[in-house]
């Protein structure tokens, strides 16, 4: 009965801690004081599980920055790094716009228009060109961003509504733009029939079409084998709807994008809040919760060069957030 007690009061201060209510449309602090760290719990509650040889680079508790979005970002849904490095690229859930937004302040520079409003999911760069895609799977190439010769095409892609594109980043190992499903992953499969896995598509950008073979699967039947072999503890409590057999899986891509360094795949999960890393072969590395005071819904990832991590969340009514992680 302590021990429960003990428990209780352990993920009550992990998951507990109030919110930051400032109502100016960005604002910066550097280690926010509202968001727990490490040294502020009461014990070390373990909330990820890795592979025996895998080190992750980063503190998820511990943002080194967290920028406030205004109310026209309110639901963030897309997030890139423009090609000079110096800015961020996102999309608004629903507005055919880009937004520009500095990666030292987190202000919104610019608003650049693209299209009629839709439901929009991830944004991506290749060399100078931006991509956009809906949840749908079409694809939109945008040339010339915010100039007078802006130019707009799009690419209709097999994949459909019940698929529901949410992630969306380019893989420069590939020369694809990597489509991540959160729903039904193939065209001929019930909801039933596809609870238990999550595929990732590509993009060829040489030919411009969708290959029909996923470049990635994720299973329950894949996790749960990571968790049995992972050295953890504690963990094996946090990810215990995984390892039920009658469930369904609970990660639901969100967010993908690649590591500049190790060419590692980062994928979010909004529902349950949750970080996968796989690598280029498609083995899990790494599994984590987010803290869901941090993270309130998860919608976009990006890295710069250096490794820095940027993490995207919507507002669920009330302000968008950009979480900022320099690697370890």
């Amino acid at each position: 009965m302590k021990l429960l007690t003990f428990l209780i009061i352990t993920l009550s201060t992990l998951f507990g801690c109030a919110e930051n209510n400032s109502d100016s449309p960005n604002s910066i602090s550097e280690k926010k004081t509202t968001i727990p760290t490490v040294d502020s719990l009461p014990t070390p509650v373990a909330m990820s599980v890795s592979s025996p040889s895998y080190n992750f680079p980063y503190q998820l508790r511990e943002p080194n920055q967290s920028f406030k979005m205004p109310n026209k970002l309110e639901e963030i849904s897309g997030l890139c790094i423009a090609p000079d490095n110096k800015f961020l690229y996102s999309i608004q859930d629903e507005k055919g716009n880009v937004y520009k937004i500095d990666i030292a302040s987190g202000e919104v520079i610019e608003k650049y228009d693209f299209g009629k409003n839709g439901d929009y999911e991830g944004i991506a760069i290749y060399n100078d060109t931006v991509f956009v895609t809906r949840s749908n799977g079409t694809i939109y190439e945008v040339k010339n961003l915010g100039k007078e010769n802006q130019d707009v095409s799009n690419y209709k892609t097999d994949l459909k509504g019940k698929n529901d594109v949410e992630g969306f980043c380019y893989q420069p190992s590939s020369n694809s733009l990597l489509l991540a499903c959160k729903g039904i992953p193939t065209m001929g499969e019930t909801t039933e029939e596809a609870a238990n896995r999550k595929f990732i598509y590509r993009f060829d950008l040489a030919t411009r079409k969708l290959i029909p073979e996923p470049l990635y699967k994720i299973t329950l039947k894949k996790v749960q084998q990571f968790l049995k072999e992972a050295s953890y503890n504690n963990e094996l409590q946090n990810f215990q709807s995984y390892l039920n057999q009658n469930d369904s899986f609970k990660f639901s891509p969100s967010g993908i994008a690649i590591h500049p360094m190790t060419n590692e795949i980062y994928i979010l999960s909004s529902s349950k809040k949750m970080l996968l890393i796989i690598n280029e072969a498609g083995d899990i590395q790494y599994l984590a919760k987010l803290n869901k005071k941090i993270h309130r819904q998860p919608e976009g990832i990006a890295f710069t060069p250096d490794g820095t991590l940027f993490i995207a969340n919507e507002g669920k009514g009330g302000h968008g957030t950009i979480h900022v992680y320099k690697a370890k």
